[in-house]
């Protein structure tokens, strides 16, 4: 038989089992390249808006990674002002987006993910991006996590639309989107991938996690090779933990379950209550960011998102007295630039004031005098808070873990995640994320109570 001859014959079985791969393949199978993809890219996308951050900072303060030393730093004047001025800029380019873009408000990124069509409109969501660097570039105590996700969403996004993605698979793209923007900015890929399993899916959907985990890893990979190493925060080394841990543990938990309804309550009745008095956006921030200044003229640990003070709560002596006055300024400071609608989130400092809550319950009633409790106790507390608030215990453990590298800590921090979240959860059915994930109709159907601003999805004010 010729050359000639067989030609055919091979290009039909090429073309044959083409289409065999084509149509008996695994959809998930591509995804899981796709996914791979969108968190490189997310992970950029995080770091450059992290590094914008420290660029703005350099204008006023030498200390462009830390804004708490870089507000001990400076004048009492420049303390005091800087806050201010860039919540009123943040805030004129929010009300000026209201007014000249069509569509000034589109859905967050879980709303997208869980009830959407996992479309992020660009124009808007890029100027609630560029309205949170400003102001939590000026010290505002607000999360520039929740941002970092959200972009990373938007992005991914934009790639899910390149591609002609489906429906179905535009939703999975972005909640990928959306783990690997949290393993970016938490350096915690597993507790990324919890996040959209437990919160933004509702529950572990196997074929849809495996994507979900690969984009969180390579986030977290891509990360570190290009831009940081190590862990998230520096801790002392945890023992491993015994019964009497484990007791202690869980009485913090009920601890915690008792203080996240209340803070889930003064952040939705502040909110309603400052956004009813002050209509205009600018002034509302301006208004947050005065009394964040004027704040932070007693503790400089009043600005920012909570993490430098969660590093020195993990590593320095804390007085009782000045970890309470710190707590107490934190909770008004949060409060009001939540309220105000500012741009950005709150699980970051949820994190910060349940570290001090976990090193206050462990000044009185627990053991102080261990550096290995000082770091134990902050983190069982920083995941016992945020379990009570966000009802996500397994989320919540693993990422007080990874965010120090410190195992044992999870043996202490689950069960306290597990009691926060129940005792939560009796005390007020809606998380956090209610509103962010479109169900804020559907609650109130059934009766439930007004919910406060959700953590760290939400970017633009309500009103």
């Amino acid at each position: 038989m010729t050359d000639s001859s067989q030609s055919p014959r091979l290009r039909a079985h090429a073309c044959a089992l083409v289409e065999r791969v084509r149509y008996g393949l695994d959809p998930m199978v591509p995804m899981l390249l796709i996914a791979a993809v969108v968190g490189a890219v997310s992970s950029i996308a995080v770091e450059g808006f992290r590094q914008c951050m420290y660029l703005i900072m350099n204008l006023y303060s030498d200390h462009a990674e830390h804004l708490v030393v870089a507000a001990r730093s400076l004048p009492v004047w420049e303390r005091a002002l800087i806050p201010p001025l860039a919540a009123v800029l943040g805030g004129l380019m929010m009300w000026a987006a209201q007014r000249w873009i069509k569509r000034p408000r589109g859905p967050e990124y879980m709303e997208a993910v869980r009830v959407g069509d996992g479309q992020l409109p660009l124009a808007p969501n890029l100027v609630r991006t560029a309205s949170s660097l400003v102001a939590v570039s000026g010290g505002i105590t607000i999360g520039r996590e929740g941002t970092m996700i959200q972009f990373a969403a938007l992005i991914s996004s934009i790639i899910g639309r390149i591609g002609r993605a489906d429906t179905a698979h535009q939703r999975l793209v972005v909640a990928c989107g959306a783990a690997a923007g949290f393993a970016a900015a938490y350096h915690a890929p597993i507790a990324g991938t919890l996040f959209v399993a437990e919160i933004i899916l509702g529950g572990l959907q196997l074929r849809e996690i495996a994507a979900v985990l690969v984009a969180a890893v390579i986030g977290e990979l891509t990360t570190q090779s290009l831009f940081a190493t190590g862990p998230l925060y520096l801790a002392h080394a945890v023992p491993p933990v015994n019964f009497i841990d484990l007791l202690d543990a869980s009485l913090l938990g009920v601890m915690a379950g008792l203080l996240g309804p209340l803070f889930l309550w003064l952040l939705d009745s502040s909110r309603r209550a400052w956004q009813a008095r002050v209509n205009w956006l600018p002034l509302r921030m301006g208004l947050a960011g005065l009394l964040i200044g004027a704040l932070s003229l007693v503790r400089p640990e009043v600005w920012g998102n909570g993490y430098s003070m969660v590093q020195s709560m993990l590593v320095d002596h804390w007085a009782l007295s000045t970890l309470a006055l710190v707590f107490v300024l934190r909770l008004v400071a949060v409060t009001a630039a939540s309220a105000a609608g500012i741009p950005g989130g709150v699980l970051t400092p949820t994190l910060a004031l349940g570290g001090a809550m976990g090193l206050m319950v462990s000044h009185l009633l627990l053991v102080p005098d261990a550096s290995h409790s000082q770091a134990l106790w902050t983190l069982v507390g920083m995941g016992s808070l945020l379990a009570a608030t966000t009802h996500a215990p397994a989320m919540s453990a693993i990422m007080v873990f990874e965010i120090t590298r410190n195992y044992n800590v999870v043996m202490a921090a689950m069960p306290a995640c597990v009691v926060a979240s129940v005792v939560g959860s009796l005390l007020r059915h809606r998380s956090v994320y209610a509103e962010a994930l479109g169900l804020r109709e559907h609650a109130e159907a059934l009766g439930s109570e007004p919910h406060a601003e959700p953590a760290e999805a939400p970017l633009a004010p309500r009103s």
